[in-house]
């Protein structure tokens, strides 16, 4: 993708984004970055393998690249997704065609600050959802499909809840991020509702460790899910209130660490 061709995208995405984009650009410069040559975006190098660009010591650039790395991951399922004939039902293409129009604009718009401030672009790794063959159905069953897209979209959003901790430092990043999380969770609240339409006793957010999604790939999504415990206090029954355990969890998304972030994803990458 030529730099033209992002900011022509960038151009249809949420225009009050762009107003602090010299001042991103001066405090990302101004922090002395250590930075390899700008890679060319959408390359063939992974994420997540030892070939991937140099890590830069900035946590800004730093919580770009992670985000970036699920933001990969979702656009390429959906790509595939739709591009496979007669996985998706023609009464939810629309819904995805939205879905991956908005993994675009968040690639583009990171793309875009990443190359604005001299920083390598992480090429987008090749994917294999059937993860190895552990879940050899996903691209030609619907519900199989529906079941690691939504674990897929919850990492979405957990991943960028962590973005949001690292760019903490950085209002306009820290918005930028926040509110593409939000974003992510409408995506997996609207995955997760066509699984129910489908006969799956679910919520349209995670409870617990996800009791539906049993499938080993899968449920390395929801590591640490079950966490009951919000700024050192216990949410069961907190107050002396009826809130369960179920309620506690589901209240609540978990950020999620690089380390579980790449226990789930590498399954996926070639």
């Amino acid at each position: 993708m030529k730099l033209t061709d992002i900011l022509k995208e960038i151009e249809s995405i949420q225009p009050e984004t762009f107003e602090n984009a010299t001042g991103r650009r001066n405090i990302l410069k101004s922090l002395g970055m250590k930075v390899a040559a700008v890679a060319v975006p959408f390359g063939a190098v992974s994420l997540f393998s030892n070939k991937a660009a140099a890590k830069t010591t900035d946590i800004l650039a730093e919580a770009i690249v992670f985000a970036l790395g699920i933001s990969y991951m979702q656009s390429a399922l959906y790509t595939k997704a739709l591009a496979t004939t007669g996985l998706i039902p023609a009464t939810d293409v629309d819904g995805f065609k939205e879905i991956l129009k908005d993994k675009n604009q968040h690639i583009a718009f990171w793309v875009y600050q990443l190359t604005a401030t001299g920083n390598t672009v992480p090429g987008v790794p090749t994917y294999d959802f059937t993860a190895k063959n552990a879940l050899p159905k996903a691209m030609t069953d619907y519900g199989t499909f529906l079941t690691l897209a939504h674990a897929i979209e919850d990492t979405g959003v957990r991943m960028y809840l962590t973005a949001v901790k690292m760019l903490l430092s950085n209002k306009a990043f820290r918005t930028d991020a926040v509110n593409m999380a939000t974003t992510n969770a409408r995506h997996a609240a609207h995955v997760r509702m066509l699984r129910r339409n489908l006969g799956v006793d679910m919520m349209a957010w995670v409870v617990g460790t996800e009791a539906n999604s049993i499938v080993g790939e899968i449920k390395k999504a929801y590591q640490n899910e079950d966490n009951t415990t919000q700024l050192k206090i216990n949410t069961v029954g907190i107050n002396g209130f009826a809130v369960s355990f179920s309620a506690a969890t589901g209240a609540f998304d978990e950020p999620m660490a690089d380390t579980d972030a790449k226990i789930f994803m590498t399954p996926f990458i070639d």
